[in-house]
C-alpha cells in the first residue's frame, strides 16, 4: 500500500486516443513511461487504467485512458502540451491521434486496503461538498468511515478518500467533483447494484452526485529502487 505520508496526492493524466491505428505502439510506450515515472524520486506507485463506455457510467464523461501518479508533490509535473504541437515522428506515430489531454491533482485523505490482491476494475464516485468548514469535517469524517463499510464488500481491495488539490500546473478544467471516493475492485457490480440503479452502499453525508465511472486497469508500476 501506498504511504500517504510521503505521497500524500494523485496525479490523473487524461486523453483520449481518437483514432485505434497505433492503438498497439501507444499502449507499449505507456507502459514503459508510467514505469519510468514510478521509478522516479518522488513518485510512488503508478497506474494506467481504460474506461468501461457505457453500463453503469454517469455524469460528464471523461477521457478513455487515464495515467494515476502517487507523489509528493504537484510540483513534480513540469510540462504542458506545446502550441502548436511539435512534428509527429514516424518513431511515435500514435501521438498523432492524442486528443483532449488533462492534468488534475487530488489530496489523499485516506487510504484503506483489505487485501493485497490487485482489482481488474477503478470505480470513480465524483461528488461535491458545500458547507461550513466543521460541517465538510464531519463530511470527511462520515465519508471515511463509509470507506471502511464498503470495503467489507466482496470483490473490494482498497479505497482512496480524495479531494481536489488546486494547482498551478493542472491541465484543462476542474474535475466535475470536488470530492472523489475511488475504488480498486473485480468489477462494477461489486460495488454498484445494476437492478437497483445505485450504489450498493450509498454515502448519504449531505454531497451532491458529480458522476460514476467505472474503468478497466490495464497496468500497475511499482517503484523498483
Amino acid at each position: 500500500m501506498v504511504d500517504i505520508q510521503a505521497y500524500p496526492y494523485l496525479c490523473f493524466v487524461r486523453f483520449d486516443l481518437v483514432e485505434k491505428e497505433f492503438d498497439r505502439q501507444f499502449n507499449i510506450h505507456f507502459d514503459d513511461h508510467i514505469q519510468e515515472l514510478a521509478d522516479r524520486p518522488g513518485y510512488s506507485t503508478a497506474w494506467r487504467t481504460r474506461e468501461l463506455r457505457g453500463g453503469d457510467n454517469e455524469g460528464v464523461m471523461e477521457q478513455e485512458y487515464q495515467q494515476i501518479y502517487a507523489i509528493s508533490d504537484p510540483g513534480l509535473f513540469k510540462s504542458s502540451p506545446q502550441d502548436p504541437p511539435p512534428p509527429i515522428m514516424e518513431k511515435e506515430p500514435w501521438r498523432r491521434d492524442i486528443r483532449n489531454w488533462g492534468r488534475v491533482f487530488y489530496r489523499v485523505l485516506s487510504l484503506i486496503e483489505k487485501d493485497a490482491r490487485a482489482g481488474r476494475c477503478w470505480a470513480r464516485c465524483e461528488s461535491n461538498f458545500h458547507g461550513t468548514a466543521a460541517e465538510e469535517t464531519r463530511f470527511q469524517s462520515e465519508s471515511a468511515q463509509h470507506l471502511k463499510q464498503v470495503l467489507e464488500l466482496p470483490g473490494i481491495h482498497r479505497a482512496w478518500q480524495l479531494q481536489h488539490a488546486p494547482h498551478a500546473a493542472q491541465i484543462g478544467p476542474d474535475p466535475a467533483g470536488n470530492y472523489m471516493h475511488l475504488y480498486e475492485a473485480d468489477a462494477p457490480e461489486n460495488l454498484f447494484d445494476p437492478s437497483l440503479g445505485e450504489d450498493r452502499l450509498p454515502l448519504k453525508a449531505g454531497q451532491e452526485f458529480a458522476g460514476r465511472h467505472f474503468a478497466r486497469l490495464l497496468l500497475k508500476a511499482e517503484p523498483r529502487r
